[in-house]
């Protein structure tokens, strides 16, 4: 064996544990690190989506909305092992097949260089089509409100957030039309009317919305109208029969059956009081004075309420209201005073009742979000003393998503980025 081939072997036996040793200590890409990276990116970016169209709807500009709705990723390792020879010579060539024949091997050092790679590439949706915009423009449905009823959120939040206005018609006729709004003179009045309404128990009800059809009917007469298989066909079309008390035969009243969710109060020992300000359809059910008056009274005029819902665009616009109040010369600050039922897990903080706190051009150190504006300045919502902002954030995703039906969201890709 030549000297060659000696030093050959003794770089390899030198080497071949270094290549190993660091390929097991090298750093591999860790999914669940990178997963976790991935969803707090993702919930950073949907808080900054509505927060920036809560601005723009303060502005008057239109809103955009942006979805992720697939991503991919992947991760490598790359190693190269390195080798640096000195010899008394001077340095021993990489592709030398001999050795000098003076000179002797003074140093020689192997080594490895690790590479670490992660790689995402992700779509990005445009909600802008008819499907989505159809649902978020229409008023939100009773039984959505109902899905928010918890003892966690507090009412008086939901409400102010859904509730677009209150109509109250006088027995005279007169209408008086509060409108949230805190940019109008009479917000302090609706106000002061929801509160009252919410400490009587308004809230989403389902209630029993079933009708007669027609006049009462004899047995025969039903088969007539409905075929000799009259009672099944009856049952897959929601209709009873409720017998006719008090009459010389025997008669039979067909009713459509049907539930629907509204939002009411239930009966209680104000009912008096409700009734003379608010009408008895604000019950949810027929009242125990309604059911007992004379027919006399029953001809008297009595008040009326109605109580119209948001859509999705409608609560954007009305948080972008929110904010150009608070942001006026003077600046006016929503506040929502805590009912019997609300938990105060924010007790003692500064503006503990505000619904909705936003800083202009006011560094803030790691802000919950923060959005440039086109005219460059920056509108940014403080982690700390923001009231009832994170929540407020929280329920429009939440009505944002009951609007991502299928079709409202394009087939991936859409717009890919690397």
């Amino acid at each position: 064996m030549n000297f060659s081939s000696l030093i050959r072997k003794t770089l390899l036996l030198w080497i071949f544990p270094l290549v190993l040793s660091g390929c097991g200590s090298a750093t591999a890409p860790d999914f669940s690190a990178m997963s976790s990276k991935y969803a707090n990116t993702l919930e950073q970016y949907q808080i900054n989506m509505i927060f920036q169209n809560i601005l723009r709807s303060s502005e008057n500009r239109p809103v955009s909305f942006l979805d992720m709705p697939t991503i991919n990723g992947s991760g490598s390792i790359t190693s190269t092992p390195s080798l640096s020879a000195l010899f008394a010579g001077g340095a021993f060539p990489a592709n030398a097949s001999y050795l000098p024949i003076s000179g002797g091997l003074a140093t020689l050092t192997p080594g490895v260089s690790l590479t670490v790679g992660n790689n995402f590439n992700f779509t990005q949706s445009s909600l802008d089509n008819a499907v989505f915009w159809k649902g978020y423009l229409s008023e939100l449905p009773i039984e959505n409100v109902r899905y928010f009823e918890h003892n966690h959120i507090p009412k008086e939040v939901l409400l102010s957030l859904v509730v677009d206005e209150i109509v109250i018609t006088k027995p005279n006729g007169d209408t008086h039309t509060l409108i949230n709004n805190p940019l109008r003179p009479e917000h302090p009045e609706f106000q002061k009317h929801l509160y009252k309404l919410i400490n009587y128990g308004l809230g989403a009800y389902l209630v029993d919305t079933s009708q007669k059809i027609g006049p009462p009917v004899s047995a025969n007469n039903i088969k007539s109208r409905f075929g000799d298989n009259a009672f099944q066909v009856m049952k897959e079309a929601g209709i009873t029969l409720q017998k006719v008390n008090g009459s010389s035969e025997l008669l039979f009243q067909p009713i459509q059956v049907s539930m629907q969710y509204k939002l009411c109060i239930k009966t209680n020992k104000y009912e008096n009081f409700i009734r003379q300000e608010y009408g008895p359809e604000i019950f949810c059910e027929e009242t125990l004075a309604e059911q007992t008056k004379q027919p006399s009274a029953a001809k008297k005029l009595q008040p009326k309420i109605a109580i119209r819902i948001r859509s999705t665009n409608n609560i954007f616009e009305y948080l972008g209201e929110v904010v150009r109040a608070q942001l006026n010369t003077p600046p006016y600050i929503v506040t929502l005073p805590p009912t019997a039922t609300t938990f105060r897990d924010n007790k003692g903080s500064k503006n503990e009742f505000a619904l909705f706190i936003v800083d202009k051009n006011k560094p803030t150190p790691r802000p919950f979000a923060a959005i440039e504006a086109l005219d460059d300045s920056i509108y940014s919502i403080p982690s700390q003393d923001n009231g009832y902002s994170p929540l407020a954030i929280k329920l429009l995703a939440q009505f944002m998503s009951l609007q991502k039906i299928p079709g409202s969201i394009p087939a991936s890709p859409s717009v890919l980025l690397k």
